[in-house]
């Protein structure tokens, strides 16, 4: 299903705990883990820099007290560390929404929602694709998903400026990120943002 907006920044926000807890987005659709993940082996390698400046990005939101609206004010939160399974879940996302018009924490369920393809899924769940590609040993998981912006410092902001958004980046129980970015000039939004954040189980 195409989903038609006309904000000039789109953001939506997941948060997922393994102990049940609540969510902005209500996850419905839980499964068990998957026993035999197939990584989506198209996600390219990101080179230091680019792992730093996300990181930087995200970190320097956290490393301050933040007012998230109506979810409250959180001070601030113990940095994140960068996790490559939650990359490729986000890029994933981000290449499944481009190529299917979607926006969407589900994937579209057509043949760029890679995990649902290999896993014979209806659609993926951000929780099966984090799995899917090897995260799957979990405690708590989060995602924030953006389009239509270029820059990883205007992203971050938007998401600060969101209450949901605000309180997963603020969420001192997450421990781990993989964000992954995506533009396709030829696709509905153009710039696609997944962010994916986990702590993995003692």
């Amino acid at each position: 299903m195409r989903t038609t907006v006309s904000a000039a920044l789109v953001l939506a926000t997941a948060l997922l705990s393994g102990c049940g807890g609540g969510s902005s987005t209500e996850y419905s659709n839980a499964r068990s883990h998957i026993d035999n993940p197939q990584p989506y082996e198209e996600a390219p390698a990101l080179d230091q820099s680019t792992k730093d400046a996300y990181l930087q990005a995200i970190n320097d939101a956290r490393s301050q007290e933040q007012d998230c609206g109506g979810e409250g004010v959180f001070p601030p939160a113990p940095p994140l560390t960068w996790n490559d399974a939650l990359y490729k879940a986000a890029y994933e996302h981000d290449v499944d929404m481009a190529e299917s018009g979607t926006f969407s924490h589900n994937g579209s369920g057509t043949e760029s929602d890679y995990t649902a393809q290999v896993q014979d899924l209806p659609y993926s769940t951000y929780v099966d694709r984090i799995e899917n590609n090897g995260y799957g040993s979990w405690s708590r998981l989060a995602e924030n998903i953006a389009v239509r912006s270029a820059s990883v410092d205007d992203v971050v902001q938007a998401w600060l400026d969101s209450p949901g958004h605000c309180a997963n980046l603020m969420n001192p129980d997450l421990t781990e990120m993989g964000l992954a970015h995506y533009h396709d000039p030829d696709s509905e939004y153009v710039d696609y943002w997944t962010l994916d954040l986990g702590t993995p189980r003692d």
